[in-house]
């Protein structure tokens, strides 16, 4: 049960089977979760898809326990960049255009006094793919994932929403998917939630190893305040003129900083080169995972 006047959100991907949304929520309510308010996300120019939303808008206007529960229903039809209905995920294009519309839809929902329930099952798989990817990055541990298994027996009498709901009896029922959500721990990491997947399979390249991760952790534990504050002014920034003018430094002042850093650095790896360039590429991935601000996609497509 969940505390009082915190909002309980279900989000889930739709298709073309609109039962699979409200099973999901009936289990759900019938587990005593106080449901406030169910979103869906679909391609907005599948007709199949707007067949089913206009179904479950009907049903949670007009089903009894819906109705006695308060529980609302929010429709995110997803657009193209161009503004125009998206008919399908069968591109790169259409999936960075479905990622960012998932982002915008994580941010609001994941509200300081919200708890999610995600849905993995219905819809598109892409989109549950990156519905999931996105609940690790922004969900906190008290939310949960779902996939909803239903009979053989029970599918063929349920299809396009033949029959909306079923009884106890016919053994539809919910299994939590386990996951952990990264961004509740390295908060850090809900940056990613803002980066397209092109630009997630560019920091991937940039991440660090094990040994490279632990020499980060060492150089940043002998760094001052200032010096960390440099060290990722540095690394996000595209030129040393613009670190400083972040931070309100001088040039010659930032470049102080930066000495000393190189020099801690240099003791960490004794046969490399260190350089900013190095800096930028050692330290990138790392101090993103461990809470700095998100790189420029300029920075992760390949900066020099």
């Amino acid at each position: 049960m969940a505390e009082k006047n915190v909002t309980v959100r279900l989000i889930s991907p739709l298709g073309g089977q609109p039962q699979i949304v409200t099973f999901t929520v009936d289990l759900l309510l019938a587990r005593g979760e106080p449901l406030t308010e169910v979103w869906t996300v679909f391609p907005a120019g599948n007709v199949r898809y707007q067949k089913a939303h206009h179904r479950l808008t009907e049903e949670f206007a007009h089903y009894p326990a819906y109705r006695r529960q308060g529980v609302q229903y929010r429709a995110w039809p997803i657009d193209d960049s161009r503004g125009r209905p998206l008919q399908d995920i069968t591109n790169v294009m259409e999936t960075d255009r479905v990622w960012q519309v998932i982002g915008t839809l994580m941010s609001e929902a994941k509200t300081r006094d919200a708890r999610l329930h995600i849905s993995l099952s219905g819809g598109r798989r892409a989109l549950a793919l990156m519905l999931f990817s996105a609940a690790m990055l922004y969900c906190t541990p008290g939310d949960r994932a779902w996939h909803i298994y239903t009979p053989p027996q029970v599918l063929t009498t349920v299809k396009d929403g033949a029959r909306l709901h079923v009884g106890p009896e016919e053994g539809v029922r919910l299994l939590e998917i386990p996951f952990v959500p990264w961004g509740a721990f390295f908060p850090g990491v809900k940056a990613m939630l803002g980066l397209s997947p092109r630009q997630l399979a560019a920091l991937q390249a940039q991440w660090p190893d094990e040994s490279t991760a632990q020499r980060c952790a060492s150089v940043w534990r002998q760094l001052t305040p200032r010096q960390r504050e440099v060290l990722q002014a540095l690394v996000e920034q595209p030129t040393r003129q613009a670190a400083a003018d972040t931070l309100g430094l001088s040039l010659s002042t930032l470049d102080t900083h930066r000495a000393a850093i190189l020099d801690i650095c240099r003791l960490a790896w004794p046969d490399a080169h260190v350089d900013l360039h190095f800096l930028r590429r050692v330290f990138r991935g790392w101090l993103l995972l461990n809470g700095s601000s998100p790189p420029q996609a300029g920075d992760l497509l390949g900066r020099r």
